[in-house]
């Protein structure tokens, strides 16, 4: 089984209070980030929000349930998550960091400081 992983997607909101979206789970790699009926997953895919407002929140995308909020520190606005789907990296432009989120018990990491205001994240496979 592989990773089906969409980094870090720009979401424009009528309120900019959406950041940014993540998915992780298991699925096919490189698979579309649009539902499709080829894609079948072991387990529920969970999208993580980055809100402007400091915090993260992780959706089931099997029952379209937000699950308990991240808070993660002052700002958050982009994400993305490694191949494997173990760690979701935020980027917080207020504090100049960026914050990994363990993504098996979604709870955020000890802030890595990275200088200048962070506004995007990529990760490499």
């Amino acid at each position: 089984m592989r990773t089906h992983i969409m980094r870090a997607a720009s979401v424009v909101a009528a309120a900019g209070a959406l950041s940014a979206l993540g998915l992780a789970g298991n699925g096919t790699a490189g698979a579309t980030a649009a539902p499709t009926s080829a894609v079948r997953t072991a387990r529920p895919v969970t999208a993580y929000v980055a809100i402007h407002s400091g915090s993260v929140t992780p959706i089931n995308t099997a029952t379209s349930t937000a699950l308990k909020t991240i808070h993660v520190a002052f700002s958050a606005d982009a994400i993305a998550i490694t191949p494997n789907g173990k760690t979701a990296y935020v980027t917080d432009y207020g504090l100049s960091t960026v914050i990994p989120i363990a993504t098996a018990t979604n709870t955020a990491l000890m802030p890595i400081s990275v200088g200048g205001s962070p506004v995007a994240i990529a990760v490499t496979p």
